[in-house]
């Protein structure tokens, strides 16, 4: 593990390039071992879980628990904060509470490659940061635990008030964030990081914007490309492009591609809208058909990729040995970092197809035995001035909305709150309209139907 001297930055991270990583074509068994079918060795549960999954908070003692110094095991995303944000935690916790703790954590590049350590792998963490889609399988595997919102006042407590609305809750019938119990109504079981969309990086110097957003996706699909706009040469974009290493975003933009393409088949003037408000396909399709189509496209696409990579996305665009890439909106700000004035010829955009919006959450292991440190792990990061810190770290867009409005410009007088990249509900409303929000598709069609797509995709 990092120690305090040696905490991993994003921008070292980075410099990896493609990182090792495990293929998330073993997620099918991942999902059989969580659900019991593929069993390990049992220990009884804690008197504190009155059901699977659900805590009784009354029993829970608000204390650190363990030898000293008290160990708050993390599964993290590469890029989730600076490694002063750890220094000023266990800073935090001994000068309010005079307790030493340490901070250990495993770094992973997808939810595949977390739900790999959690189930075939058997870690055990405190806190794990899914995607909302992860966290709507793993509720219902019971592998997180209800939180206690009364001990997360900078989230804004039961009612989450500190949240904006549009991320949390969702969908209203069956949202990923809370859950069901017997004796205690409805339970929140994560609470928002940050979250962003998933759309297109590309270099400006060889594509103009327009001509990209016109495009979308089928620039991905194409083998070359010769822009209208004058100065511009015709592009050789074989081995130029790149795919995120991410099952539900590779799927998804195959499922949008294809949906497209329908929609002209059918004689449709095709739009990214999804129902009820258009034809467009979604990326939780559960349909065999369309998902054999995803898959069709995805394979005539494949040869002209470099490959699938989460965390060379910014770098090969800054580098140029990528012209376009499928990315996430933070990743591609940390490319084109308005925030120093430094010109870069990078931009993102979502692509008319449509595409995706997620949440990346904090959600607490149900293997945790440190729940109270936990919580003041979570509540830590939804502090305003932490949270500040890491956004403007990071360069994703905060949940949180007293954060958001204690954001300042940067030196250069970059603002983000003005950045419809980042906030495209709030000022780029059309945008954020054809993109829908990832969610657990079932089992049955995890292991028949996308399991196995992303294994050939991935493997062969």
């Amino acid at each position: 593990m990092p120690d305090r001297a040696h905490a991993l930055s994003r921008r070292a991270f980075l410099k990896w390039g493609a990182a090792a990583g495990v293929t998330s074509a073993v997620a099918g068994m991942g999902i059989l071992s969580a659900l019991g079918v593929v069993k390990g060795p049992t220990e009884p549960p804690p008197a504190w879980e009155v059901e699977p999954g659900v805590v009784d908070y009354s029993r829970v003692p608000r204390a650190p628990s363990g030898p000293t110094p008290y160990v708050l095991k993390v599964a993290q995303w590469y890029d989730y904060w600076p490694g002063e944000f750890i220094v000023s935690f266990e800073d935090y916790i001994l000068s309010r509470y005079g307790h030493r703790i340490e901070i250990q954590w495993d770094v992973y590049t997808s939810n595949e490659e977390l739900f790999h350590l959690l189930t075939l792998g058997r870690r055990r963490y405190d806190v794990i940061g899914p995607s909302n889609y992860l966290v709507d399988l793993m509720k219902k595997a019971n592998m997180i635990y209800t939180l206690n919102p009364d001990w997360l006042p900078n989230v804004g407590g039961p009612s989450f008030s500190n949240m904006f609305e549009d991320l949390v809750n969702k969908p209203a019938g069956n949202p990923y964030d809370r859950r069901p119990t017997a004796d205690f109504g409805w339970q929140w079981v994560s609470a928002p990081y940050f979250w962003g969309t998933t759309g297109i990086g590309f270099r400006t110097d060889r594509i103009p914007k327009d001509e990209a957003k016109e495009l979308g996706y089928d620039l991905l699909w194409s083998p070359s490309y010769t822009p209208r706009a004058p100065g511009y040469p015709t592009l050789d974009l074989r081995k130029k492009m790149r795919m995120l290493d991410d099952m539900r975003d590779v799927i998804g933009a195959g499922l949008k591609k294809a949906g497209w393409e329908w929609q002209k088949g059918q004689g449709l003037t095709p739009t990214g809208l999804f129902p009820p408000s258009g034809p467009q396909w979604t990326t939780n399709e559960e349909d065999p058909q369309k998902i054999r189509s995803a898959g069709e496209w995805l394979f005539r696409q494949k040869p002209l990729l470099f490959g699938y990579n989460s965390t060379d996305q910014s770098t090969s665009l800054i580098t140029q040995s990528a012209y376009v890439n499928q990315a996430w909106s933070g990743d591609m700000m940390y490319a084109i970092r308005p925030d120093q004035g430094i010109e870069q010829n990078v931009d993102y955009i979502i692509p008319p197809q449509g595409s995706t919006w997620w949440v990346d959450c904090v959600a607490i292991h149900s293997k945790s035995r440190n729940l109270w440190l936990a919580h003041e792990f979570i509540n830590f990061i939804h502090d305003t001035a932490q949270n500040v810190l890491l956004t403007n770290w990071n360069l994703y867009s905060t949940p949180n909305r007293p954060c958001f409005e204690s954001l300042q410009p940067f030196a250069n007088g970059y603002d983000m709150r003005e950045d419809p990249r980042l906030y495209p509900n709030l000022l780029a409303p059309e945008d954020f309209r054809i993109c829908d929000f990832s969610q657990d598709v079932g089992l049955d069609t995890m292991l028949k139907l996308y399991n196995p797509l992303w294994f050939d995709l991935a493997t062969v």
